[in-house]
This record gives structure tokens, sequence and C-alpha cells, in this order.
């Protein structure tokens, strides 16, 4: 573990820190739009940028360096932290990733032009299902590349999905996808115990709001995130490339690096809940299997990944309501973040100038459809209120006065609750046959 002190690379000084200035509970400083903010020093390959109405930190070169040589020239100003690579052998870049041999062993590195403060706070719950970094380059707290051991050969849940939907094994798929779920609930699970707070429904469907309009999705969703969304220190765009087998059989999960869009949400300090993660798998999970599997295999897929997730011990991800209630799409539930996904997925993209997925435009193609069934759904819900109002009341009369009135009363509504409750469990649509 190098810190605390410098370390020389191939003609590059690295200030190593032991800062922990991104370990407290989350209350950044909001930087909205028109904010007087210092400019970076013009030698520093960072500048600021307004994305969604916040100015936040951009590092201009798009991919990661493609030799030791641009490396040093990239990185001569960042702080390093951790347990970093020193005297660069070789270097293997591949888009935002990079393989990296050093005199003081390999290791997988992750690039971001967005870089964000906060993965040292996360990396305190300690949860062994998750494959937390090793150490990291940083910007004034912001982390811009994060290191990792190169210890494993195993492949990562992705390329094991392809091979199972070429082979046609879909029984393995979803038993891959179920362990997934798992892992992400369990380090949801201890991520809980180190910072939650209240739904913040106000910024999260402001933050929709914003994307809405910035990628002109003629669509429209809001939603009180109730029950079971307490914020947390949420992971973020939690994808199937995350996920690999440890040598003793564990699924284990690597933390994300973050986009435009979150770097601008949690800019404004915001944090997500539990349920965003999830939806985040779930997005990538449509990715990669859009066109390749039948409607009826994606439900399946869909359902292994959801039962992995709500079936894991512990309430503490959903603010101690059962996880299966806090998936279903009253309230917003697991729906209305997928839907946020489709939207960010579209935003970053277009920042970065590349297609939209398709699967974005099927999602937001269907949000209309399934406004239309929440409508009624809403109806039978607010009628089963109604009726268990008058039942409680009608038996508050009978114990006062009993009258053949009271109890008329009291069975109509008992009635009317138990017809208006079961019609709006069954119209309501499961939530792994959203999207489908």
């Amino acid at each position: 573990m190098l810190t605390g002190h410098d370390i020389i690379w191939p003609s590059l000084w690295v200030q190593c820190s032991d800062r922990s200035s991104d370990t407290r509970i989350p209350n950044p400083t909001v930087m909205e739009s028109g904010d007087a903010l210092a400019e970076p020093d013009s030698k520093t390959p960072i500048t600021m940028v307004e994305i969604l109405g916040s100015r936040i930190h951009k590092i201009l070169f798009e991919n990661a360096p493609t030799s030791i040589e641009e490396w040093v020239k990239c990185t001569q100003f960042f702080e390093a932290w951790g347990d970093v690579p020193a005297e660069l052998i070789s270097l293997d870049s591949r888009g935002k990733k990079i393989m990296i041999e050093s005199r003081s062993g390999s290791y997988r590195a992750e690039f971001s032009q967005w870089p964000v403060s906060g993965m040292r706070a996360r990396m305190r719950s300690g949860n062994n299902r998750v494959e937390w970094p090793v150490g990291g380059l940083s910007i004034e707290g912001l982390d811009i590349i994060l290191f990792w051991k190169d210890e494993s050969n195993s492949p990562d849940a992705e390329e094991v999905m392809l091979q199972h939907i070429a082979s046609r094994d879909m029984d393995s798929a979803t038993q891959l996808l179920e362990r997934c779920g798992r892992a992400l609930a369990s380090a949801q699970e201890d991520l809980s115990s180190q910072w939650t707070g209240p739904s913040d429904s106000r910024a999260w469907n402001s933050s929709i709001t914003k994307l809405e309009e910035a990628t002109k999705s003629r669509t429209l969703w809001r939603a009180p995130f109730k029950p079971g969304m307490p914020a947390m220190l949420s992971l973020g765009k939690v994808s199937l490339d995350c996920f690999s087998e440890s040598h003793d059989g564990v699924m284990r999960l690597r933390p994300p690096m973050s986009g435009a869009s979150d770097a601008a949400s949690r800019s404004r300090g915001i944090e997500w809940p539990a349920l965003r993660d999830l939806a985040a798998l779930l997005y990538n999970i449509g990715e990669i299997t859009h066109g390749n599997v039948e409607t009826e295999d994606f439900e399946k897929l869909r359902l292994a990944a959801i039962r992995g997730w709500s079936g894991h011990p512990g309430r503490r991800r959903t603010g101690g309501v059962k996880p299966q209630r806090a998936i279903q799409i009253i309230g917003g539930g697991l729906s209305i973040w997928e839907y946020e996904q489709a939207l960010t997925s579209k935003f970053d993209t277009s920042e970065n100038s590349s297609p939209t997925s398709p699967r974005t435009d099927y999602i937001l193609r269907n949000v209309a459809s399934i406004q239309r069934k929440l409508f009624t759904i809403r109806i039978f819900s607010a009628a089963s209120l109604v009726g268990a109002s008058s039942a409680f009341l009608g038996i508050i009369a009978s114990m006062l006065e009993p009258t053949q009135i009271s109890f008329t009363v009291a069975a109509a509504g008992v009635s009317v609750y138990i017809v208006m409750n079961g019609l709006y469990r069954y119209t309501a649509p499961k939530p792994e046959s959203i999207f489908t």
C-alpha cells in the first residue's frame, strides 16, 4: 500500500495522499449553472462544463491513455491514493479500461471523463461481495482513474451471459442473473448501514425533468417514490460486466464509474435509492438481450435478477419495507427507475456522440401505455381505500350505537375493499413483465 509519500513514475511525479474528503456523509457543495467557480489551471487536462444545469468537471481526453508516454503526460497533475502502479512496464488501453503491468504488480484500471467523489465513503462498508478499488488517481478529491489488482482471469457476467444465450442455455442464464441480483442486494445492505436518508422525491423528480428536457423525449413521468425508497450510498450505473466470480466461487460486483448525468446529479448532492441500481442492471440486461431472445425468455431473465435481489435477507436497503413491495409500480417502484435509466442512457450517449440504444427507444415508446395502466390501477387503489375507510367508520358506529345502517355500512365497506383491492392486485403489472 503506497500512501503518505511520493511515488516516482517514469518522468512522472505524483503526490500521494490519504485524503478523506469524500468519506463523509453525502453533503457536497451544490454547483448550479451561473455559480462563480474558479477555473482549473490551464495546464491541467480538466475543464468545467455545464451539464443538466450544473457546472461539473470534465477530463479533456475522451479515452484512457494508450501508451506509457501518454499516461505520463495525462496524469502528471493527478493525486494518488491507496495502492497505485509504480514504474509502468506496459499498458494496454481498451477505451475506458486499462490493463497495466508495473514493478508493483498487475492492475486493471478504469477511467472516467466525469470524475466524482464518494468512492472511499462507500469502501467503508467492507462488503465481500464488492470488489473495491485498491487505489486511484484524483484531482480536487474527484476520482478520475480507479485501480484494481488484476488477480482473476475469470470472465465477467456479460461474457458468460452471451455464451449462455448463444447456446440457448436459458436455465444457466437465469441462475447467473439470480446470483448477480443477490450480490447487488448484499452490497446495498451493507452500504445502507453506512448512511441512509429520506426519499428525496423533489430532487429525483427534478433530475428526471432535466433529463426529459435535455433528451427531448416527449415523455413525462413523476412519482412520490414511496414506499421502500430511502436515499443511500448507491453504486450507480450497474451493468453485467461489473460482475465476476472470485476464485472461491463468490459472485462479486465492481463499482462502476460515473457518466455525465450521474456526475451532474452528484454535484447537486443527490444520492439515489437501491432500486435505481437494480433498474440499471435490468436496463443493461435489456440492452444485451434486445433482439437476441424471445419475449418469454426475456421476462424470465428479468424475473431471475429481481428474484435474486428481492429474496436476499435484510430490509435496510428498502427502509424496512419488504423488497417485494418496494418494487411494485404504485409509488414509482422499479419501473420509473428503468424509465430514468433509459433517459440517462440517451443523454450520456448523446454527450459521447453515440447512437441511441434500441432498448432506450423501446422503453420510451412504451411509457404512455404503462401510464394508462397506472391510471386504471390508481382508481382501484383509491376505491379500496374508500372501502376500508367506510368499513372502519361503520365498525366504530356499530360499537357506539348498533343499528342496521351501521352494520350495513361496515359490511359494504369491507366488500368494496376486498373487491377493489383484489382488482388492484390482479391488474397491477408484475415488475418483470413491464417494458418487455
